[in-house]
């Protein structure tokens, strides 16, 4: 079987109520947040999620700011962790949401992978949602505009070690990631589970499709993994911008 290493790149970061991560928990609350690009080194080299892309666009639609040091900004902190953009075979996106694909033109080389559910739905999805998604919908162009998918229906084997699970709730397509590494198989969640406390107090994320289907997923993830790695917490960078697994 083959062994992973994970490289986690914190992109930025955002300011937000604490109950946009837990549901209603500590609303009133203000927490900062990072914005998180994986890499994934093993048989083939892998991205999963490329961060935000236009912080204006975020900012002026959803009111959410993303702050960036220079080396925050993810062409810089890619070749701050040694890694060749033009090298990367694969980019799985986890989802369309805005903070998630912003920065696909990074990565010309690569196929783009994402649930077939998750494509047809961000293009038109219902209002409550459209903000999230930058949607044609409400007049905006998304940031995964341009992209070239693969798109992809239900659980598949991507590498040997490398597994692609549906983990639906936070949004209807959203898909996590199991990596085969030296100490056991960890699971890039994504926002299926946003921040340790999530998982630790089975509270899901307080932005929702629906909500008994992020508890389940939240429920599958913590069944198939030794260790996983939440979206958006800031215990995942104890040691600067640039965070290693295991």
């Amino acid at each position: 079987m083959a062994s992973w290493k994970i490289t986690a790149l914190d992109t930025g970061s955002s300011l937000i109520d604490k109950s946009v991560i837990t549901y209603l928990t500590d609303p009133g609350t203000k927490i900062r947040i990072p914005r998180v690009m994986w890499y994934l080194e093993g048989p083939r080299k892998i991205i999963v999620d490329t961060s935000v892309g236009d912080p204006a666009q975020g900012e002026r639609v959803l009111g959410e700011p993303t702050a960036r040091t220079p080396e925050q900004h993810p062409d810089a902190a890619l070749k701050r962790a040694g890694i060749d953009p033009t090298a990367i075979d694969y980019v799985i996106l986890s989802h369309l949401h805005w903070d998630h694909c912003g920065n696909n033109h990074l990565f010309p080389r690569a196929k783009f992978l994402v649930q077939y559910d998750e494509l047809r739905y961000a293009i038109a999805p219902a209002p409550p949602f459209g903000k999230g998604y930058l949607a044609p919908t409400i007049g905006e162009t998304p940031p995964y505009w341009g992209t070239r998918f693969d798109p992809i229906d239900g659980e598949i084997e991507l590498e040997p070690g490398l597994r692609i699970i549906r983990c639906s709730g936070h949004s209807p397509g959203l898909q996590s990631v199991l990596v085969q590494t030296t100490d056991g198989i960890y699971c890039i969640a994504s926002d299926a589970i946003m921040s340790y406390e999530n998982a630790e107090k089975l509270i899901p994320p307080g932005f929702h499709w629906r909500i008994e289907e992020s508890v389940e997923s939240m429920q599958r993830i913590l069944r198939s993994c030794d260790h996983y790695l939440p979206a958006h917490d800031y215990a995942l960078f104890k040691e600067g911008t640039i965070a290693r697994f295991p």
